[in-house]
């Protein structure tokens, strides 16, 4: 006696198994047509093992996600190494056009201490002229002494300040 899946209830003795029974409907008339089914049913369920097997490989989904990753980061890299690029090249359009500026200012000024200068040397008595000369003459030749003289008097000078603080 053969029973039927669903409830283990008897299946008449003389009816055959019904088109129900077939997963894909209706059985097929011909052979050819069976095993074109048969066929088509393996490869599906190649293909759904195929499925089941990577969604089990972690592994391999770590790699490919590690992939996936280093690739999103590589491309946000040369974007930002793009971007930086053009804003350091506008930037030192900025820095260039600001230096001619400063130049300009800084020869401007030193034009007008000069002729300041120039007013004052004049007005200033010979004796006078004659002592900054020789003064200037002298430093020129000592400049080593004359440097370590004046770091000595800075430094006396801040050890007394920071001393009378105290």
């Amino acid at each position: 006696m053969t029973t039927s899946r669903r409830a283990g209830k008897p299946a008449p003795a003389g009816k055959p198994a019904g088109p129900e029974m077939v997963p894909g409907g209706a059985v097929p008339e011909d052979e050819q047509q069976l095993l074109q089914e048969i066929e088509q049913t393996r490869e599906q369920l190649g293909e759904t093992v195929e499925q089941l097997v990577a969604k089990a490989d972690v592994k391999g989904q770590a790699r490919a996600k590690a992939r996936e990753l280093a690739r999103r980061v590589k491309g946000m890299a040369a974007r930002a190494r793009a971007k930086a690029a053009g804003r350091g090249a506008g930037v030192q359009s900025q820095v260039a056009g600001k230096t001619v500026i400063a130049r300009d200012k800084a020869a401007a000024g030193r034009d007008q201490f000069q002729a300041r200068a120039a007013a004052a040397w004049q007005a200033a008595p010979d004796g006078v002229r004659r002592a900054v000369s020789k003064g200037a003459s002298t430093a020129n030749k000592r400049r080593a002494p004359l440097a370590a003289a004046a770091a000595t008097l800075i430094a006396g000078y801040l050890t007394l300040r920071r001393w009378r603080k105290r």
